[in-house]
């Protein structure tokens, strides 16, 4: 399979390929862009892991008893299961808390900048957030 872009077609995790396969599931790639072959050791440029948590929502759905689950890449920063989030939502900003990680049906300690996850949301209160709480588009930050 011939890949150009940042994510691997066959699983969508960020593309870091090892030993001319996708890192995350295997598969084989063949790298390549108009100039030639990339190098195997290239990698995808992402955001500094030590500047404050920045990620974009892309899509929201809400899990009862869970939380709205908000997704989207990373684009900066780190945030840890229970860390605390600024939730920017209709020009309007609130506190919420990550109460758990999920990457690919794999439950995560940590987001890290580049990966595409799941965050699942609750508000300070420990109280569900309702669909209209969180919207693709928004922006989650450092807390």
């Amino acid at each position: 399979m011939t890949v150009s872009a940042q994510f691997c077609p066959n699983c969508g995790a960020p593309l870091t390929v090892v030993a001319g396969k996708c890192a995350f599931c295997e598969a084989p790639l063949a790298i390549s862009t108009p100039t030639g072959p990339v190098a195997p050791h290239d990698t995808v440029p992402v955001g500094d892991p030590h500047a404050p948590f920045s990620m974009t929502v892309d899509d929201v759905f809400v899990i009862k008893g869970k939380g709205a689950v908000a997704t989207g890449r990373v684009a900066a920063g780190t945030v840890r299961v229970g860390g605390s989030l600024v939730l920017e939502h209709g020009g309007k900003t609130r506190t919420v808390v990550c109460t758990a990680i999920e990457m690919f049906r794999k439950q995560l300690d940590e987001a890290t900048p580049g990966q595409n996850v799941g965050l699942i949301l609750q508000s300070e209160k420990h109280k569900d957030l309702d669909r209209a709480d969180v919207s693709p588009g928004d922006h989650l930050g450092a807390g």
